[in-house]
């Protein structure tokens, strides 16, 4: 007799397609229960299935867990590695822009020894920014014998996010400047050079280069300021006899020299342009890596506009007689001033060549360096450099208490592009030969109040004969030109002894 459940379950190619039905809450559907056990049992097994059961039974990772692990670790590493080679590239970045520059940094420290003297007789009698900005008085200890001023007033104005003690290398400077010229000649001061008072604003550190309101509030301040320093002149000039002068006259100051860094420069030439100025309170203006063509940042409609007004003013200022006293001279710091583009530092579009000068400090006579954005007030080399300037251009005799402008100018000039200082010759008179006056290198003359003259080696040989007087400075050969044609006087070669 054939087996009960093998009648029911039939061909085993017609149980294979048969579903499984749950059983009913009775316990029918067991011949369907049993064919399934069955069919089971027969069916040979699957051996991926076997394999991936065995393995979930052993505890090991399936195949797709594998791929998957090892996709992770490949992503990892190349993360890792694209890590690595952006810090290693960073590094090399810095090692290269810090260590490997054209032009590397070579400037020596200054030292001082300052105290700042807060003026709290400046208050809200004299301005409205008299809680929000403060003004100093830099007294050099071991130099300045008094508190109170005396001598020639100078304004130090400090540029984005600056300080008032930024003011102490310059000077501390001058104070040296000052000493080391009255050692050496002491009649100095019978000609009206009696040293500087060195005053500077405190701004609150402000970020002038982002808000065109700070640069008119700090503008409005600077020429309250001003009014002030010169109020005290009266009372302390009688107070305090200047050492050294006998039979000198001296007059009460009517006007300060402003020194302006980065945006304070741009501050200062705003001052010019707002109804507070006093007229001929500023005659000479220094800038050094001011911005002055445009905003470094142009993150605020205020600063774009308030560039554009003062720049106008200062277009048109010349030509109606509105600046014409003034003396604007500015110095950019060159390659590794990363902060201000010294194209921007150019003044010749703002006021005529008879009122202004730009220089880099790289073609400084005695500097020959590249400052970047904030050494360009402590470096020893630019800070000797401008305090001697600054001396030799002072005249306390005057009521602007320095030298007529065509005089300063042509001081001005003379200092910072070439260091001759006179204009006769104070050195020996030597012969000197083509070898050593020219190489195969040499590239241009320069011709004072004449510009740029570009000549080749071989026509520069050929007009030494021409020339009258020959003489010879480190790194320079001055020859004192008699050829028609040339309007200068003294013709400066460089050249490769």
């Amino acid at each position: 007799m054939p087996n009960s459940s093998d009648k029911s379950c039939g061909a085993r190619n017609a149980c294979v397609h048969k579903r499984a039905v749950t059983p009913p809450e009775g316990g029918g559907g067991g011949r369907e229960g049993a064919c399934e056990n069955q069919q089971s049992r027969d069916l040979p097994e699957d051996p991926v299935d076997s394999l991936a059961t065995n393995t979930r039974q052993a505890g090991l990772p399936s195949h797709s867990s594998v791929d998957h692990g090892k996709s992770l670790v490949t992503t990892k590493v190349g993360v890792l590695c694209v890590l690595l080679l952006s810090v290693v590239v960073g590094l090399l970045a810095a090692l290269s822009y810090f260590n490997s520059q054209p032009d590397m940094p070579g400037c020596a420290m200054t030292y001082s020894r300052p105290r700042y003297i807060e003026q709290t007789e400046f208050s809200r009698s004299w301005t409205r920014y008299s809680i929000k900005y403060k003004l100093y008085l830099y007294r050099e200890s071991g130099y300045d014998a008094f508190d109170e001023p005396n001598r020639i007033p100078v304004l130090f104005v400090p540029g984005n996010a600056g300080s008032h003690k930024q003011v102490r290398s310059m000077a501390s400077s001058s104070a040296s400047a000052f000493v080391e010229l009255i050692g050496k000649d002491p009649g100095a001061v019978e000609r009206g050079q009696i040293g500087y008072d060195f005053f500077t604003v405190g701004l609150n550190e402000e970020f002038t280069a982002l808000h065109g309101y700070s640069i008119l509030e700090q503008a409005e301040f600077v020429n309250d300021a001003i009014r002030y320093i010169l109020s005290l002149y009266p009372k302390t000039r009688a107070m305090h006899k200047i050492s050294g002068s006998k039979s000198a006259e001296f007059a009460l100051p009517t006007s300060v020299v402003v020194v302006g860094h980065s945006m304070g420069g741009v501050v200062a030439r705003t001052a010019f342009a707002l109804p507070n100025y006093v007229e001929d309170s500023i005659q000479a203006l220094f800038t050094l890596s001011t911005p002055h063509n445009n905003p470094t940042a142009s993150l605020e409609q205020y600063v774009e506009s308030t560039y554009a007004k003062v720049n106008a003013f200062w277009r048109n200022g010349f030509s109606n007689k509105a600046l014409d006293r003034v003396s604007l001279v500015s110095i950019a710091g060159g390659n590794l001033d990363s902060m201000i583009n010294s194209d921007y530092t150019y003044v010749g579009d703002l006021a005529p060549p008879e009122n202004s000068l730009s220089v880099m400090s790289t073609g400084i006579n005695d500097v020959w360096l590249s400052l970047d954005h904030q050494n360009i007030l402590w470096c020893a080399q630019m800070a000797k450099k401008f305090a001697k300037l600054t001396v030799q251009i002072m005249d306390a005799r005057q009521p602007s208490q320095l030298l007529p402008l065509d005089a300063r100018m042509k001081l001005m000039r003379r200092t910072l592009y070439s260091g001759i200082e006179s204009d006769g010759f104070v050195e020996s008179e030597r012969p000197v030969s083509p070898k050593n006056a020219l190489s195969s290198d040499y590239q241009y003359a320069h011709v004072y109040d004449s510009g740029a003259i570009k000549l080749s080696p071989a026509d520069m040989r050929g007009l030494l004969p021409k020339f009258t007087k020959i003489t010879i400075k480190p790194r320079a050969l001055h020859l004192l030109s008699s050829i028609e044609g040339i309007s200068a006087k003294v013709l400066q070669v460089l050249y490769d002894p």
